[in-house]
């Protein structure tokens, strides 16, 4: 319901976009195109010409177009807190679901870590030139300390026993 009576958010399209690209591709060379054409990889042990291309297609571009998603993923976020900073209408909420999504990601995706590294290490390089006020320095620190402590302690995996190792009986 909130996504049905919020404003919508263009940029999100995209990373959708780049998913559908891949999931389409992965499924036609898997599914699809052995259904069509049955015989051809039965025979000769090789799949169709079009099945090889789409396969080097998702190859080839996969980590890119993920590392694309990755950034789209981080500017949303960004364009979000800008909404909630000029008090847009339901942005806050907005942000709030968005923000529990993208923790998530950052949790679980390689490439949306890569993506946060990225903009922190550029950030950290423009805050770092001498010219910069010590307050906006503070103000950037205080604001990698909140993320850092607010993402500590959403952290499920605290709450879980830690793994038996192997070799080990538990007590």
């Amino acid at each position: 319901l909130v996504w049905l009576y919020s404003r919508q958010v263009g940029l999100a399209l995209f990373p959708f976009g780049i998913y559908s690209v891949f999931h389409v591709a992965t499924y036609t060379r898997t599914t699809l195109l052995p259904t069509l054409q049955p015989g051809d990889a039965s025979r000769s042990g090789r799949q169709s010409p079009l099945a090889e291309k789409l396969g080097r297609f998702v190859r080839e571009y996969y980590d890119y177009g993920m590392e694309l998603v990755g950034s789209l993923e981080l500017a949303i976020l960004v364009r979000l807190m800008l909404a909630a900073l000029t008090f847009s209408r339901g942005s806050w909420i907005l942000l709030a679901i968005y923000s529990l999504f993208f923790r998530t990601r950052y949790a679980t995706s390689p490439f949306v870590q890569k993506a946060v590294a990225h903009a922190t290490a550029r950030i950290d390089t423009v805050i770092s030139h001498q010219s910069t006020p010590p307050q906006l320095r503070q103000a950037w620190e205080g604001f990698k300390g909140f993320v850092r402590q607010a993402y500590d302690s959403t952290d499920t995996r605290r709450f879980m026993p830690a793994a038996a190792s192997p070799g080990k009986k538990p007590q």
